[in-house]
């Protein structure tokens, strides 16, 4: 993969960040790439494009403002409370947005495409071991949007998923591991409320789902690191 430029979805999240340091690890060149949909956590774009610059990661943003909120409902666009079930399918969290990963991995594709490269290597953060219920964060989707990237581009699209086997607690693990802990902790934001208050674990409001995941990770990360 060294030879090959990865094209980064980052957030300014915990997960995308790693994915990031991830891919500066595995790949000749990274581009970052943010969305913007006016979710109500938007401050994380803040997060992404500062990482984006200390990383020396040429940064992207791009804004579909009100595409999401036309279509569907989502309490990461709505506010509301993001501890009870989705308005339209009560198996999933109400934080679910439809089709939010597919849409980005478009949009990260068609941003690769301009360069006219023999392969397509995008990267994200999703996860399936120790996720928020998305189903667009399943392995068996990724490979199959890659699949479809591929079809529709008429180049080979293959999508890397460095977190996709791993719990929160063995995220912090890989973060120590390439030496980016503090980072981790201080410059992400991975909080629905958007909240900056800093904790052990990182920054939030320590009461949404995302904020809840990532304590528990942390907690059982300083566990692990005691044995």
């Amino acid at each position: 993969m060294e030879q090959h430029t990865a094209f980064v979805l980052l957030s300014g999240g915990q997960d995308s960040f790693v994915s990031m340091v991830w891919a500066l690890k595995n790949f000749r060149a990274v581009e970052a790439i943010s969305i913007a949909y006016r979710q109500l956590h938007s401050k994380e774009i803040e997060y992404a494009r500062k990482l984006a610059q200390k990383y020396g990661v040429q940064h992207f943003v791009y804004d579909i403002d009100n595409f999401f909120r036309q279509l569907t409902v989502s309490s990461l666009l709505e506010g509301h409370d993001h501890n009870r079930t989705h308005d339209i399918d009560a198996s999933l969290p109400a934080s679910f947005v439809p089709n939010r990963n597919g849409t980005f991995l478009t949009i990260v594709a068609t941003h690769a495409y301009r360069y006219r490269l023999p392969q397509i290597h995008l990267v994200t953060g999703v996860c399936q071991t120790d996720y928020s219920g998305y189903p667009d964060c399943r392995d068996n989707y990724i490979r199959t949007k890659a699949l479809e990237l591929s079809l529709g581009l008429d180049v080979p699209v293959y999508i890397h998923t460095p977190l996709m086997w791993k719990n929160k607690a063995e995220t912090f693990l890989m973060a120590e591991e390439m030496g980016v802990l503090n980072d981790l902790i201080e410059n992400t934001l991975s909080c629905y409320n958007g909240i900056e208050i800093q904790h052990e674990w990182g920054k939030g409001c320590d009461n949404c789902p995302a904020c809840r995941l990532r304590k528990n990770g942390y907690e059982t990360f300083l566990k692990l690191r005691q044995k």
